[in-house]
C-alpha cells in the first residue's frame, strides 16, 4: 500500500491496490493545487482513512467549482481491497443523495440589513422560483448605503443540518452578486463568524442561480456581500432561496426518521441516517466500533446484542448448553465476545439456551463459527420444557445458516438442531443474541418497567399488557380499577346482590361488610344450606317439619305443625321448657328420671332412671332383684297415697271453707252497716281460725294414719 501526497499535476503515480482506487477519485482532484490521498500506510496518522481534501485554489469556472464542490471532502474506511470499491462507491451515493432534502425555508424567520421599498427579506422564502424580479416577490435592501448588505435566515426549531443551498438571483443583475459568500452559523454576528460554505471567486461574474452543497451543521445562514455594485455599493435581490437538509439528529425525504442513538451527538447524514462523526461506543465490547458503520467490531456489553449493541440480550443472563459438551463449553457464546466461541461435534449436535423464565422474543442472532455444518437443514426450536423440543414450535427451518431473523414468541427454551454431514455435525457458536425482554420490562433496551397490575408480559414496543390484566384492572396497560359493583378479570364480573354493601373487593368479589340473611361465602353467592338460616347461617330451622325452612328468615315450609319438642308457631323455634315434652309440649316429664330434665322430644330420661326402674321414661320396674322390686313397689305405694293425700284434703279444705262463707253471708243481713263490718271481720277471723284449726287437725289425723299403714305395709311385705 502506498502513501501519495502533495499531488499539484493532473496525475498521481499510484502501485499496488490503491491504483484501482485512486484512479475513481482521479478527476476530483486534478483540478486542486494539493490533494492528500492516505490508503493505509504506516506514515498516516490514521490509517483507516482515505482522504480528499479540497483546498481554494486559483480561480474555476462555476461548472468545475460545483462539480468539486460536491466532493469536497471525502473519507472513507479501509476494509479490504474488495470492499474499497464498494465503499467508494457507497459513501459517493451517500454524497450526492444528501444534497437533495427537505426544503426547511417554512421553519423560520428572515431578515436583512436594509429594506428597499417592499422588498422585504420574506419575499426571498416565498414562491414563486423563479430570477424573475419584483419587489412583491424578491428581497431587496436598500441602495444608498457602502456599508456590507447581508440577508439572513435563522431556523425555529433550532440546529440543522444543511445540505445543500439554492439560490435565484435576480435576472440580469449577477454583478452585484459578484464576490458574495454563503455563511452557516451558530450565531447572528455580523460580520459572520461560522463555517464559510461558499465565496464566489474572481474573475467572473456568478450564475445567477446555483445551487451550493454546504453539509454543516448550523441554525443561521447568512448571504454576505461587501463589494457589489460599484455605484451603490452592496446590494442583495433575491428572489428565491432554498435551504435543503434536516434538523439534527432527523433524517429522510421529509426528515420524519430519527437518528440513531448511538450515533455521536445523534447526529446523521439526512439522505441515510449514518452517523456523521461516527459511533457511540458506550455499549461495544472494550469500546470498539466501526466509525463509519458504527458497528461494534468485537462483540457487546453485558446485556447487549445487535450489530450496533443497541438491543437487550436475553442470552446474556441465560444458561447455555452444547450437547456433546467439550472443552469449548456453551457458555463462551454468551459472553459477548465475538472472539470466543464454543465448539462440538458429534452424530447428534444440539445448541440450547435456557432464559429461565418464559418471554416474550422479537429476533434472534447467531454469529457462527468458520467450522459450523453449513450444507443441510438449519432447524431452531422454541418450548417451554428442556427435553420438549422436538414438540416445540419451528421457528426456523431452512437450509442457510439462521444468522438473525425475526420472530415474534414467547417461550424459555431455544434449541438449534444443525444439519448432519456424513456422520457427524460441527457446530461453533461465538455469538448468540436472544432479543426480547424480561417478563416485567420493555422498550428498545427494556429500561422500563411494565405496569404493576398486567397478566404476564408486556407488549415489548407500547408496554401496553400483551396477555390481559390481573383481576380488578383493566385498559391496554391495566391502569383503570374496575368501576363500582364490577370485578374479576377485565371487570366483566358483577358483585353479588347479596353483598350488606353494594361494592365488592375489585380483585376476588368478595363482598364488603359481609352477606345479607340466607347467604353465605366469601362472595354470598352460596344460600343457606339445608336446615340453616339467617345471619352468615348461623342458625337452624330444627323446629321445623324436615328441617325445612326459609334460608333467609327461618319461616317453616310446613307451618301446620312443629316437631315434637317445640312449641307449635309459624317459625317453631321455641323449645318446651324444662320437664315438658312431646308434640307442642304437651306431656310432662317421668319423675322417676334421675336427672331432670328429660329429652324434649321424646320424654327419654337421658341421664338414666332412679334405682329401680326402667324404660326409656323409666315407667318401667327393673326384674334385676327382688330387692329393687320390693323398693319400686314401695315409692310406687309412697307416691301414689301422697297424691291421694293430697287431693282429699283439698277437697276437705274447700267444703269447710265454702260452708262457713255460707253462715258469714246470712248473720249480715241482720246487723247495722258499721256494726256489721266491725261484726263481720271478727266473724271472719274467729271462722278462719277456725277452718285452720281443722284442717290442722284433720291433716294431722289422715298423715298419721296413712303413712303408718304404708310403712306397716312395706316392713311386713
Amino acid at each position: 500500500m502506498v502513501l501519495v501526497k502533495d499531488i499539484s499535476g493532473p496525475h498521481a503515480e499510484l502501485t499496488d491496490d490503491s491504483n484501482m482506487i485512486a484512479t475513481c477519485f482521479q478527476r476530483m482532484c486534478e483540478h486542486l493545487t494539493s490533494c492528500l490521498i492516505c490508503i493505509k500506510d504506516d506514515s498516516c496518522p490514521d490509517t483507516r482513512m482515505i482522504v480528499f481534501q479540497k483546498r481554494e485554489s486559483s480561480k474555476l469556472d462555476n461548472k468545475i467549482k460545483r462539480d468539486i464542490g460536491s466532493y469536497g471532502t471525502c473519507w472513507m474506511h479501509i476494509l479490504s481491497t474488495a470492499d474499497m470499491l464498494l465503499l467508494l462507491i457507497s459513501h459517493t451515493a451517500v454524497l450526492l443523495r444528501v444534497t437533495a432534502q427537505h426544503n426547511l425555508t417554512p421553519f423560520g424567520t428572515s431578515t436583512q440589513s436594509s429594506t428597499y421599498q417592499i422588498g422585504i427579506p420574506q419575499n426571498a422564502i416565498n414562491p414563486p422560483v423563479s430570477n424573475v424580479f419584483s419587489f412583491d416577490i424578491c428581497s431587496h435592501t436598500g441602495i444608498v448605503t457602502r456599508t456590507p448588505a447581508w440577508w439572513m435566515f435563522q431556523f425555529s426549531f433550532g440546529i440543522a443540518y444543511i445540505t445543500d443551498i439554492t439560490i435565484n438571483y435576480r435576472e440580469s443583475f449577477s454583478f452585484r452578486m459578484d464576490g458574495f459568500k454563503l455563511y452557516v452559523t451558530n450565531t447572528s454576528t455580523i460580520p459572520p463568524d461560522g463555517y464559510l460554505c461558499y465565496e464566489d471567486p474572481d474573475p467572473g461574474l456568478p450564475n445567477i442561480t446555483q445551487t451550493i452543497p454546504c453539509n454543516q451543521l448550523g441554525q443561521y445562514v447568512i448571504y454576505y456581500d461587501t463589494k457589489g455594485d460599484s455605484n451603490y455599493g452592496p446590494i442583495i435581490e433575491l428572489c428565491y432561496v432554498a435551504i435543503n437538509g434536516c434538523r439534527k439528529s432527523f433524517w429522510g425525504s421529509n426528515c420524519e426518521k430519527v437518528c440513531s442513538e448511538y450515533c455521536i451527538e445523534r447526529h446523521c447524514y439526512p439522505g441515510n441516517g449514518s452517523c456523521i462523526w461516527g459511533c457511540n461506543t458506550d455499549y461495544c465490547l472494550n469500546d470498539i466500533c466501526n466509525k463509519f458503520t458504527g458497528i461494534c467490531t468485537d462483540g457487546c456489553k453485558e446485556r447487549r446484542t445487535g450489530d450496533f449493541c443497541n438491543k437487550y440480550n436475553l442470552a446474556y443472563d441465560s444458561s447455555v448448553f452444547i450437547n456433546p459438551n467439550g472443552s469449548y463449553p456453551g457458555s463462551l457464546a454468551n459472553d459477548g465476545s465475538k472472539i470466543s466461541c464454543s465448539k462440538t461435534k458429534g452424530p447428534s449436535v444440539t445448541f440450547q439456551v435456557d432464559l429461565k423464565k418464559e418471554s416474550i422474543v422479537t429476533g434472534v442472532h447467531v454469529l457462527f463459527g468458520e467450522n459450523t455444518t453449513k450444507v443441510g437443514s438449519h432447524t431452531l426450536y422454541a418450548s417451554n420444557t428442556t427435553n420438549s423440543w422436538k414438540t416445540g414450535t419451528i421457528l426456523y427451518e431452512e437450509q442457510f445458516l439462521p444468522t438473525r431473523f425475526n420472530v415474534s414468541a414467547v417461550f424459555r427454551y431455544l434449541t438449534y438442531v444443525p444439519p448432519v454431514q456424513g456422520k457427524a455435525s460441527e457446530l461453533e457458536v461465538c455469538e448468540i443474541g436472544i432479543i426480547g425482554c424480561p417478563p416485567s420490562r420493555y422498550g428498545p433496551v427494556c429500561n422500563k418497567l411494565c405496569p404493576g397490575n398486567c397478566n404476564g408480559p408486556c407488549d415489548l414496543a407500547t408496554g401496553s399488557c400483551a396477555f390481559g390484566c390481573l383481576n380488578g384492572w383493566t385498559g391496554d396497560k391495566c391502569e383503570q380499577e374496575c368501576q363500582d359493583g364490577k370485578y374479576g378479570k377485565n371487570c366483566l364480573e358483577t358483585c353479588s346482590t347479596n353483598c350488606v354493601n353494594p361494592q365488592c373487593n375489585k380483585l376476588t368479589g368478595e363482598c364488603i361488610g359481609g352477606c345479607n340473611d340466607g347467604w353465605k361465602e366469601f362472595d354470598c353467592k352460596q344460600k343457606c344450606p339445608f336446615g340453616q338460616f339467617g345471619k352468615n347461617c348461623s342458625e337452624f330451622c330444627e323446629g321445623c317439619l324436615s328441617q325445612m325452612c326459609d334460608h333467609v328468615n327461618g319461616l317453616c315450609d310446613n307451618s301446620t305443625a312443629c316437631k315434637p319438642g317445640y312449641v307449635y308457631d309459624e317459625y317453631c323455634n321455641t323449645a318446651c321448657r324444662d320437664g315438658l315434652y312431646g308434640s307442642n309440649c304437651l306431656q310432662i316429664c317421668s319423675p322417676f328420671c334421675l336427672h331432670a330434665p328429660c329429652y324434649r322430644r321424646t320424654g327419654e330420661c337421658i341421664g338414666g332412671c332412679i334405682h329401680g326402674l326402667q324404660g326409656f321414661n323409666c315407667m318401667q320396674v327393673s326384674v334385676n332383684t327382688a330387692e329393687c322390686n320390693h323398693e319400686v313397689a314401695t315409692w310406687i305405694g309412697i307416691f301414689s297415697g301422697g297424691v291421694l293425700f293430697g287431693i282429699l284434703m283439698t277437697v276437705v279444705v274447700c267444703f269447710v271453707i265454702r260452708k262457713k262463707r255460707q253462715l258469714q253471708k246470712k248473720q249480715s243481713k241482720d246487723k247495722a252497716s258499721t256494726k256489721t263490718q266491725s261484726h263481720d271481720q271478727q266473724h271472719y277471723d274467729d271462722v278462719r281460725m277456725e277452718n285452720v284449726s281443722t284442717y290442722q287437725e284433720l291433716r294431722k289425723d289422715t298423715e298419721s294414719n296413712e303413712y303408718d299403714q304404708i310403712n306397716t305395709a312395706y316392713i311386713n311385705h
